[in-house]
């Protein structure tokens, strides 16, 4: 049996996903489609507009077999700690044969190579010199990294342009840093083949609604609509043809209801956290500019919407992205400090714990959260069940409570879910106690 895997967000599952799956599975043969998918938190830092539940109900009616959920700590990283976590996970399955990701290019052969290139160009010192001298000059990170890259990647410059292709980029470099891994330890490694698929219709950032809409144009719809009314049925005005019919109506059905979310209904909860943690806390998170922590204190006491705080912040060094990633780890913290201090946080091949480990060292296994799956692909978790190299999960109380990174996901799940019960008085839905979607 051949197995494809995507990773995404699905924010929400609209015309251009439902087109990879199904050019996926048309460039693979493959009989079995695993997606590993963002929870609660996605990576631009910001709530999902509607909870992983309903947008693993949408994958699985329009293409996909089994959906994992991608664990908050790399749901909310870097781009390269988005993919390498990831990948990490789906390698450690030994089941997946293909990873397909949408890119602007479409053109793996040529993402390979630029993937090669930087992967041997920022291992050097050099690299890392000009680097901290571009960031120090006051240039953001993306903008540094890109020029200092400029001369070694001639003509495929380009790609580093396009955030589907850099995304692209990390999948790829992802799955050559776990090969060397395993094969460094001796391991045996179940190779995984990245498959571009050439992305239709709107950019990444358009905001325009057309039949291959960007999510972020679905997502104003859906912003802009709960602001000015109060009817669903406003919602086939444009919208309708932006999604399969599909994830239109599970949109529509629980419109007002459990969505949208924004990442201004998280500000009271930012608020609490940044008047209750003491500075020492906060410069304790990791993977935040200390620069961006000096400015936020200066917002204690002060009432304001995330949207607008991240303004605010934003400079030419810090953008709005890595901006939104911090204030919802601090949002998350402790939780998210734990959890980043774990090696769980290291891509590696799983190894069990011996005696002669500290407690420095700990070693937790890989797991994967079933959101849901067809019963036609089950063959494929029956394999997983008993697996030595990872911990799948289908019952949520049942999970790795002493992982601090399974915690993490149940806290930052319950804490979207009592935004989302307070925001539309609905009654409170208990992560611990919610099992997977199924289908025939």
């Amino acid at each position: 049996m051949k197995t494809l895997g995507i990773i995404a967000e699905f924010n929400p599952f609209h015309n251009g996903h439902k087109y990879l799956i199904e050019q996926a599975r048309s460039k693979t043969g493959a009989d079995c489609c695993v997606v590993i998918m963002s929870g609660d938190f996605v990576q631009r830092g910001a709530p999902a507009v509607c909870n992983k539940y309903l947008r693993a109900e949408m994958a699985l009616k329009c293409g996909a077999d089994i959906v994992f959920e991608l664990p908050c700590l790399y749901s909310l990283g870097s781009a390269e700690a988005f993919a390498t976590g990831a990948v990490n996970l789906l390698s450690s399955t030994g089941l997946i044969d293909y990873l397909c990701f949408g890119s602007e290019s479409g053109d793996t052969d040529s993402l390979i190579k630029c993937a090669d290139i930087i992967s041997d160009e920022t291992g050097t010192d050099s690299f890392k010199e000009k680097l901290s001298e571009h960031i120090k000059s006051g240039e953001s990170y993306p903008s540094a990294f890109s020029k200092v890259l400029s001369d070694s990647l001639g003509n495929l410059q380009p790609l580093l342009y396009s955030p589907n292709n850099l995304l692209g980029l990390e999948y790829i470099r992802a799955i050559n840093k776990y090969r060397l891994s395993c094969e460094s330890a001796g391991n045996p490694c179940h190779s995984i083949k990245p498959v571009a698929i050439k992305r239709m219709g709107s950019d990444h950032f358009d905001t325009e609604i057309s039949e291959y809409s960007s999510a972020t144009a679905v997502r104003n719809h859906l912003y802009s609509n709960a602001i000015t009314k109060s009817d669903p049925a406003i919602l086939s005005e444009g919208l309708s043809g932006a999604l399969p019919l599909v994830s239109y109506d599970i949109i529509k059905d629980n419109y007002g209801k459990s969505l949208p979310i924004t990442e201004d209904d998280f500000s009271s909860v930012l608020y609490m956290r940044l008047n209750t943690m003491s500075d020492e806390e906060l410069f304790s998170i990791p993977d935040i500019n200390p620069d961006v922590i000096h400015k936020l204190t200066n917002f204690r006491g002060k009432k304001i919407l995330i949207s607008d705080l991240i303004m605010n912040l934003k400079s030419k060094c810090f953008t709005y992205t890595g901006i939104s990633r911090a204030l919802f780890r601090i949002l998350l913290s402790p939780f998210y400090t734990a959890a980043a201090q774990t090696h769980f946080y290291d891509i590696r091949p799983y190894r069990s714990v011996t005696e002669n480990d500290t407690d420095n060292n700990i070693s937790y296994k890989p797991y994967l959260r079933v959101l849901g799956f067809k019963k036609s692909c089950s063959e494929f978790l029956r394999n997983l069940r008993y697996s030595d190299d990872i911990n799948i999960i289908t019952k949520p109380s049942a999970g790795p409570l002493d992982n601090p990174a399974y915690k993490l996901d149940i806290y930052a799940a319950g804490l979207y879910e009592q935004i989302c019960s307070n925001k539309f008085k609905t009654g409170f839905t208990e992560e611990l106690k919610t099992g997977p979607v199924i289908f025939d």
